[in-house]
């Protein structure tokens, strides 16, 4: 049996996920304003790692560990779509990952004036900016699970 404390934590850790979420939308509404890609491309990295949030390990008081786990996806490519996201998150965008990257370090030194240029795996803001509208529907999807969730404890109550 579940200890009351922890069932009420467990429904703070997902009100605090849906506030994730909501973040994560009020960010795709500002980011609707703006066409400059300066602008754009932190809003959408911001996109990724909200989204992201519930899903990684979260600690609290009497829940060690916690984390969003989504029922059921829709279909294969919503797994996948999940999972792209949650690498972006993990690889890229919060961590800066070896494995992501591939870095090639060369060694153009000549005589006493040492050069070690570096080459690595660049990243398409642009693709990801373009799938926005599934990022959105995804993202409402994942918000009406969470939603139900959140419902279900309520009535426990």
């Amino acid at each position: 049996m579940v200890k009351i404390e922890n069932r009420v934590e467990k429904y703070a850790f997902l009100r605090l996920y849906d506030h994730d979420l909501e973040m994560a939308i009020q960010t795709i509404m500002v980011l609707r304003r703006y066409r400059r890609k300066d602008v754009r491309f932190p809003l959408l990295r911001d996109i990724v790692v909200t989204y992201c949030r519930p899903f990684t390990e979260s600690r609290g008081d009497g829940i060690h560990k916690d984390f969003f786990g989504v029922k059921k996806f829709e279909n294969p490519e919503m797994k996948s779509f999940h999972k792209k996201l949650l690498n972006l998150r993990s690889e890229l965008f919060a961590h800066t990952d070896f494995t992501f990257k591939k870095p090639q370090i060369a060694n153009w030194s000549n005589g006493d004036k040492k050069w070690f240029p570096m080459a690595f795996k660049g990243f398409s803001y642009e693709k990801l900016d373009s799938e926005l509208p599934n990022i959105i529907n995804f993202i409402k999807y994942v918000q009406k699970d969470l939603t139900k969730q959140i419902n279900e404890y309520e009535k426990s109550f």
